[in-house]
């Protein structure tokens, strides 16, 4: 668990450093997650990103965005997922860019135990993404490379584990790392802290609302580094219910 621990620390401390600018981000994102058999699953998702602006409410940028993702459990402690994904940013002043990302990585759940008579369910996510952006203005396209490794924790606060009716607290530390390439990366995301509250509305449905500090550095303007402050709600349906926990993304 020391690199995990370390990932928890390095973000605290980096988020917590003193910076240029800060601004807030509004999320909003629907996923939907099946079965396809005993080991594999299928999930797709459509979400929304905003630069909220105390001006004119809509800020500098917005993003829309469409993913798919396919995932194999190897076994109880081991999966592993790859899939693709399409984002859109409308910039105010700036071309506006497409992005076509792929990935491949792998979910590994451990330790599992318990924490005062609750199920403590811990994940540590490894991606490899590979990046096209085109500017729309211009047509030129670049490649880059990305990895990102995440550690996650899920905590029951009403019940031993997480089932139907049940309030639960979301943990995340991630950090990214820029593994090289052309590929501008437009607010970049390097480090992120993530604490939430959700609550399973039904046998299928999920209602959850995090709060992410994230410290990053806009590479295409060369700017000063950031803190944005992201506000994000997310909904999730998936057969069957337990699924829904260990495809958090």
């Amino acid at each position: 668990m020391g690199f995990a621990a370390w990932v928890f620390v390095a973000a605290v401390s980096a988020v917590a450093q003193e910076v240029d600018e800060s601004d807030a981000q509004a999320w909003v994102q629907y996923e939907y997650q099946y079965r396809l058999g005993e080991k594999w699953r299928a999930s797709w998702d459509l979400g929304y990103r905003e630069l909220m602006s105390t001006e004119d409410v809509l800020g500098e940028w917005s993003r829309l965005h469409t993913r798919g993702n396919f995932s194999y459990v190897y076994s109880k402690r081991v999966a592993f997922d790859c899939g693709v994904g399409g984002y859109y940013t409308f910039s105010e002043g700036l071309s506006d860019l497409f992005e076509l990302r792929t990935w491949q990585g792998a979910i590994v759940f451990w330790p599992k135990g318990r924490l005062a008579g609750r199920e403590l369910d811990i994940q540590h996510r490894f991606r490899l993404e590979q990046r096209w952006v085109e500017q729309r203005d211009s047509g030129e396209t670049d490649f880059g490379l990305r990895s990102r490794y995440r550690l996650a924790a899920f905590i029951p606060l009403n019940q031993p584990t997480i089932g139907e009716k049940a309030w639960y607290v979301p943990l995340m530390g991630e950090a990214f790392g820029d593994l090289g390439g052309d590929a501008p990366d437009y607010f970049a995301e390097r480090l992120r802290l993530t604490v939430g509250l959700g609550y399973v509305l039904s046998s299928n449905w999920t209602l959850e609302f995090r709060y992410t500090a994230q410290k990053a550095r806009d590479t295409v303007l060369n700017r000063f580094t950031t803190t944005d402050h992201i506000f994000d709600l997310r909904i999730r349906t998936a057969v069957p219910l337990r699924d829904l926990v260990r495809s958090q993304g």
